[in-house]
């Protein structure tokens, strides 16, 4: 077994991030009008289904059937950036003691850990930090950092950007760029797929050691 599938291997539990092929929804997307702007939205919206300004897309959350190991699952990310959770288990990946949040930055900070810091990837448990780094092969590929973080907040969001066809279709018209949070002449026309953190008071933590 190799690639992908072979890294999944390292999982001695569901993946969390991950979305299942059962998870993948349609997209009934939309415009609607309101106070002369266009806001993209989907036939049957509810109103959960915005946050930071933005519409955001649907899933599923039934984690059944073949695994997508290059995707990410919306709002579990979302969920994991929010009440920093394990990207791999889901559960808290903040340190009972200090209070402070294990992290794996795809990056090496150029040696930097005083500046902030964006990112799309949620925390990752003490537990969890070498299953982590064993089956997402972006953080391989990126000479990842182990570090904890003493703060972060929201910035932006990776979205896909809409907009009208001269037939009045809703298309696609920019993929996965990023949008920040003060960007209110994007907000309403994009679809988010990922919230974007930026963190600071960092500082470099030990990676797991081999077994």
């Amino acid at each position: 077994m190799t690639g992908l599938a072979a890294a999944g291997t390292a999982l001695r539990e569901k993946p969390y991030l991950t979305p299942y092929a059962e998870e993948s929804l349609d997209l009934p997307l939309a415009f609607e009008w309101g106070d002369g702007v266009p806001r993209l939205t989907y036939r049957d919206a509810l109103p959960q289904e915005w946050m930071f300004g933005a519409l955001w897309a649907r899933c599923g959350t039934v984690r059944e059937g073949k695994i997508l190991w290059n995707m990410v699952h919306t709002l579990r990310q979302r969920r994991c950036m929010l009440k920093r959770l394990c990207r791999v288990c889901g559960r808290t990946a903040t340190d009972p003691d200090t209070g402070r949040v294990r992290w794996i930055l795809p990056s090496a900070l150029a040696g930097d850990f005083r500046s902030p810091w964006p990112t799309v990837h949620p925390p990752t448990c003490e537990a969890h930090v070498g299953e982590a780094l064993a089956s997402c092969p972006y953080l391989r590929r990126e000479a990842p950092v182990v570090c904890t973080v003493g703060d972060y907040s929201p910035i932006g969001v990776l979205a896909n950007l809409y907009g009208e066809d001269d037939s009045g279709r809703v298309v696609e018209t920019h993929h996965q760029i990023a949008v920040g949070l003060d960007e209110s002449h994007l907000l309403p026309r994009v679809l988010a797929t990922q919230l974007i953190v930026q963190v600071s008071d960092l500082q470099p933590a030990p990676w797991p050691r081999r077994p």
